[in-house]
């Protein structure tokens, strides 16, 4: 009879103390429920400045997230902001720290909205390049930088372009982007 009394007694300890513990998923991210990331993306195009910027980035509403990087089969950096979308894929299956280059050889992809006008690596000089400098925490941080061609008339597969590569991204950075699974 003592026996079973000490099994239910540590029984009940176990679970009241599993209880106030995080979860499985941030206890090995060692993410902590009390602590609020703030994430941001920020860049000039042609000169104009971009800022987006999240004050609890782990916890942005249920279906629409303002600033994150989604894994799907590839990985897709997304940001919405007042002047449009930014978007960005990593076409790779497991994101690392390193550099990431897109180019017009591999075919037209959007990039960003400036102006009211889709602006999408075209042009025989058009690139987007993004370094990740760190990947801590299940957060990204980094640069980058580009050149795009404006989309005069969408009508996609025949979209009728601007003048390539006259759209320039500098001074491109971004930090403690939430990566979703």
């Amino acid at each position: 009879m003592s026996m079973k009394f000490y099994l239910i007694i540590t029984a009940i300890a176990i679970l009241l103390s599993s209880c106030l513990k995080q979860s499985i998923p941030d206890a090995m991210l060692g993410i902590s429920k009390q602590t609020k990331i703030t994430a941001t993306l920020r860049y000039e195009i042609n000169g104009n400045l971009v800022s987006i910027s999240v004050d609890d980035a782990d916890r942005q509403g249920p279906g629409i997230h303002t600033l994150d990087c989604t894994k799907s089969s590839v990985y897709i950096l997304s940001a919405l902001s007042s002047s449009g979308e930014f978007v960005f894929t990593f076409f790779t299956d497991s994101l690392k720290v390193g550099s990431y280059n897109y180019t017009s050889a591999y075919g037209p992809m959007y990039v960003t909205t400036f102006q009211g006008k889709s602006q999408d690596v075209y042009g025989p000089t058009d690139h987007m390049i993004f370094n990740i400098t760190t990947y801590k925490d299940g957060h990204i941080s980094g640069n980058f930088s580009g050149q795009l061609t404006p989309v005069i008339t969408a009508g996609f597969p025949n979209n009728i372009y601007g003048v390539p590569g006259s759209v320039l991204i500098k001074n491109g950075s971004f930090n403690n982007v939430p990566i979703v699974y």
